[in-house]
């Protein structure tokens, strides 16, 4: 099955890859005897980088998030039959997002508890790397693990965290940051973290197509499981 949040995952990389083809010819450009002004540019356009780096790692997280929920609301499935994991987590939500005076006749309890409890919208508040990603797979039951040797478990992602978050807070400039990070820096780290979200991509796919969100998902020998993408970023 093709899921929305893996098109939408290819799509900001590609924008990424643009991104950085920019950069890349800027770095070029931009030898010894630039002036002021072409030097301030290019530091300018490496800082943006992680910008466009988190927007493409909170954006992909989001998306997963709610193609789990909506595939739990729109099947129906009652609380007893989901992971413990995840009956913590809707306890949580449910006890943070309902409104007694609205839920207080619901029919079905059951189904409609989860329903309430997932409803709302995911709420990553700018803070999303490689822990935060591994908490959220206990939650929810699907695999953290990636290929390390190409994704580095995803260490990238504080680095694209902290600069990010320094650059929107104004703690400290784009020209700060674009003195640290070279542009081949910058390739390498790219291609390390978007290896990474396309692992926990495909383990979120397989947990879906699995069924894994259930107590006891439904046996089915007929179906071979989903290999694991590591895609090159070139």
């Amino acid at each position: 099955m093709t899921y929305t949040f893996l098109s939408d995952f290819e799509d900001r990389k590609r924008q990424v890859r643009h991104y950085l083809a920019v950069v890349s010819k800027a770095e070029r450009e931009t030898g010894l005897g630039a002036s002021r002004v072409q030097d301030g540019r290019l530091l300018t356009l490496r800082a943006g980088t992680f910008l466009i780096l988190y927007n493409l790692i909170e954006a992909s997280t989001r998306g997963a998030l709610e193609t789990i929920h909506d595939k739990i609301i729109t099947s129906e499935i009652p609380f007893h039959l989901l992971t413990t994991p995840l009956k913590k987590e809707i306890i949580r939500l449910f006890k943070k997002e309902a409104d007694p005076a609205t839920h207080c006749s619901m029919d079905d309890f059951s189904s409609a508890f989860v329903a309430i409890a997932l409803a709302n919208g995911i709420k990553l508040s700018g803070n999303v790397d490689a822990k935060a990603i591994r908490v959220i797979c206990e939650c929810y039951g699907f695999s953290h693990r990636t290929d390390s040797r190409t994704t580095r478990d995803g260490s990238d992602l504080v680095t694209i965290k902290r600069n990010r978050n320094d650059l929107a807070h104004g703690r400290k400039t784009f020209e700060e940051i674009g003195r640290d990070h070279t542009a081949p820096e910058l390739l390498l780290l790219s291609r390390r973290s978007m290896r990474y979200m396309d692992g926990i991509l495909s383990n979120v796919a397989y947990y879906l197509e699995h069924e894994r969100y259930l107590e006891l998902p439904p046996i089915a020998l007929d179906i071979q499981p989903l290999s694991v993408r590591f895609s090159a970023v070139t």
